[in-house]
């Protein structure tokens, strides 16, 4: 009778190599808690740093400067900043700080740095009203030389700026889109009166009045007088202005005009003010 051959136990003979992957994984396990325990004191160090060098008084500012004020005082940009003689300069975040800066519709250009250990700089260019776009009923806009609305009037500006009349709220420019014509023939006068020289002047300016019929006419000066320059070709009719002007100084009878007509610049008509108020004046140059 033929024996059985001995069956070869392979779970007895698995036993190390259990053994060792059970070691193995014991080992990977204790090797990531510790590194997150690790990460975790790292970054208990991390927070309690932070909290150290940004709450000691070592760091709290002891000198803000501020540059570039022309309406805004120092207080009411450190307000707007939120920053204060209590801030620690470590805990300024400068690229929020100056978003806030550039939030005020006063200020169109801020930088904010640090001047370690205690100071706190911020410089800012503010906005330059041109002009009151007057759109009725109370309601309007400054703009600035570049064209843009930077902030609706509130009746708090004081300055002689001159106003524009006659544009709707379609006028208005809007980022990436090009201007309407009225805005656009607007921001022309307004150039060329930042010329040297020009016939007329920005200083003298009182207000545009842009016409959908009849285009552009300019008051200027403490009479109100008015030159009508229609639509285009603004700089030719300016440069004619210049010329009647020149003979207008030299002519007493015609100092007393009260409008000038540039719609068509090879007829150029004066109204003069009449000593009888039932009657007027016309001269044509």
């Amino acid at each position: 009778m033929k024996s059985k051959p001995t069956r070869t136990n392979r779970f007895k003979k698995n036993k190390p190599a259990r053994r060792a992957l059970l070691r193995d994984r014991v080992v990977l396990v204790a090797k990531g808690f510790l590194g997150a325990l690790a990460l975790v004191a790292t970054s208990a160090a991390f927070i309690f740093a932070y909290d150290f060098f940004t709450q000691t008084r070592h760091f709290q500012v002891s000198q803000i400067v501020v540059t570039g004020m022309q309406r805004l005082s120092r207080l009411k940009v450190m307000e707007i900043a939120g920053v204060g003689p209590q801030t620690n300069i470590l805990s300024v975040n400068l690229a929020t700080t100056r978003k806030r800066l550039l939030a005020d519709p006063w200020v169109a250009e801020a930088t904010v740095s640090r001047e370690i250990p205690s100071g706190l700089r911020m410089h800012i260019r503010e906005e330059v009203p041109l002009a009151l776009l007057d759109m009725g009923a109370g309601e309007g806009f400054l703009i600035n030389p570049a064209g843009g609305v930077f902030k609706r009037w509130d009746g708090l500006v004081r300055d002689a700026l001159p106003r524009v009349q006659g544009l709707d709220h379609a006028d208005l420019p809007v980022s990436g889109m090009p201007a309407s014509e009225a805005f656009e023939a607007v921001m022309t006068l307004f150039r060329l009166a930042g010329e040297k020289n020009s016939p007329l002047p920005l200083s003298g300016i009182r207000r545009i009045r842009m016409d959908r019929e009849i285009g552009a006419t300019v008051y200027t000066g403490e009479n109100n007088r008015a030159v009508k320059l229609g639509f285009d070709r603004y700089r030719e009719k300016c440069q004619a202005l210049g010329q009647l002007m020149l003979r207008l100084s030299r002519d007493s009878r015609l100092t007393r005009y009260k409008a000038i007509d540039l719609f068509d610049v090879n007829r150029i008509v004066i109204t003069l003010v009449s000593v009888d108020p039932s009657s007027s004046d016309h001269k044509e140059g």
